[in-house]
């Protein structure tokens, strides 16, 4: 019997990379997020698809996970039933010829038997007919995993707090049509025309992970305790952007969510060893805390 796992939450192989659980995260989110799916049963689908990719997206809890797999699986074999095995053995020389009266003989017997044991098999096959059906027995409730099909109306789910619905933009806000220097916003997400590219002498990188977010961002890296930007960037909504070449220390992100002007700031993290690698979350409200690569 399979297992149902938060690899099959974010439709995808035990075998899949880095790159291509957070490619399927980004294709569910745009497909069940509350704010672009009004399905009722798609805020409980999202909850689902945040907790699978939560999981999977940290090297730790994703060998957890597997390890909790291996031990279904082992677990389902040891109380299957094991097959019968048969052992026969080497098949007797051939007697000698009978003379044949005692052939004979010997066929009247076999036939007498072959007819009691008809008889036998008739009777006792009509005792079993005669058998009441055996009453049904409810099978045990199932401990482990939640089974989920995404993409098909099920039952009603129980009830649950209505997501919570992004702030409304301010009355007087317009999203801007370009950047704040004039540049036309890139069709993708990337650098933006006519802002430096700082970079240091080190190979550190930094992925803005704008994968949770529903809306578009206009975004600045900045050194803490340092107010000039060292970077400037725009990230589509449901999309993220490495930061190559910086060197060793401490880093966040200043952001404007571009649907209703909201600034906000990521927490702030620290790499501490050149060629490391982190990740700074954007998106409405409380993101995760940044997050260092192993």
């Amino acid at each position: 019997m399979h297992i149902h796992t938060h690899y099959d939450n974010l439709q995808l192989p035990q075998t899949a990379t880095d790159a291509e659980i957070r490619q399927a995260y980004r294709r569910l989110s745009k497909r069940y997020h509350p704010d672009l799916n009004a399905d009722p049963d798609a805020h409980r689908i999202m909850q689902l698809i945040n907790r699978a990719y939560e999981v999977l997206s940290d090297p730790s809890s994703r060998a957890e996970h597997d390890r909790w797999i291996r031990a279904q699986y082992r677990r389902q074999y040891e109380v299957m039933p094991q097959p019968i095995t048969y052992y026969y053995a080497a098949e007797a020389a051939a007697p000698p010829a009978k003379p044949a009266l005692r052939q004979t003989k010997l066929l009247l017997l076999l036939s007498a038997l072959t007819l009691l044991l008809a008889v036998f098999a008739f009777w006792l096959g009509l005792g079993w007919l005669q058998r009441p059906p055996p009453a049904p027995v409810a099978a045990p409730p199932s401990a482990q995993p939640i089974h989920i099909n995404i993409g098909v109306q099920g039952a009603a789910a129980p009830d649950t707090a209505p997501p919570e619905l992004p702030p409304a933009p301010a009355a007087d806000y317009n999203r801007p049509a370009a950047a704040p220097n004039g540049s036309a916003w890139p069709e993708e997400s990337g650098y933006i025309h006519g802002y430096p590219i700082i970079s240091g002498t080190g190979s550190s990188t930094i992925y803005a992970d704008n994968v949770r977010n529903s809306s578009d961002v206009f975004a600045r890296l900045y050194e803490k305790h340092n107010p000039q930007p060292l970077r400037t960037f725009f990230l589509q909504e449901r999309s993220e952007l490495p930061l190559n070449n910086l060197d060793t220390g401490e880093y966040f992100i200043r952001y404007q969510q571009l649907d209703n002007g909201e600034f906000l700031d990521s927490e702030s993290i620290a790499v501490s060893e050149n060629g490391q690698k982190a990740t700074i979350y954007l998106q409405r409200g409380k993101a995760p805390a940044p997050k260092l690569h192993d």
